[in-house]
């Protein structure tokens, strides 16, 4: 007897990377121009909210592993996007700010997130959008615990 295929229409897996791909899709067509990337926006965002916020901290508020974090932070040190010093209670410790360009680049690629999210969302009747999100919400934060 043949083993039932199968349905990757009915894979959460599957369906979060396809999703997942077509939201960096919108971005890269809302950002033409930038180089700018999802995950840099999220360290931008993540600065933004956390003035002086050591890596780790950032690690934390992003979700995105230490090693990489501290290469992303590394390029985006050369690009002049962000800032590092020292800090003064932990000399191990890096604070991360936005740069002046750093904040241009939030600004303009934060519109570019809104009309992502917006076509994104738009997928979706409008009643069905918040618990979509909240769906979401509840499924990052596993990765959280784990």
């Amino acid at each position: 007897m043949a083993q039932k295929q199968y349905d990757l229409n009915a894979s959460p897996v599957h369906l979060l990377r396809r999703c997942s791909q077509y939201a960096a899709d919108l971005f890269d067509g809302e950002t033409q121009g930038s180089d700018l990337t999802p995950r840099q926006l999220t360290v931008l965002i993540a600065v933004d909210a956390q003035d002086g916020a050591s890596q780790t901290a950032l690690v934390a508020a992003t979700g995105i592993d230490r090693s990489t974090l501290a290469d992303m932070v590394a390029r985006m040190i050369q690009r002049d996007l962000i800032a590092r010093r020292r800090t003064e209670a932990d000399a191990r410790a890096n604070a991360v700010r936005l740069t002046p360009k750093g904040k241009r680049a939030l600004t303009s690629a934060l519109n570019a997130l809104k009309k992502t999210e917006a076509k994104l969302l738009s997928a979706l009747a409008a009643s069905k959008r918040t618990e979509f999100l909240k769906a979401l919400v509840l499924i990052a934060a596993q990765a959280g615990d784990e």
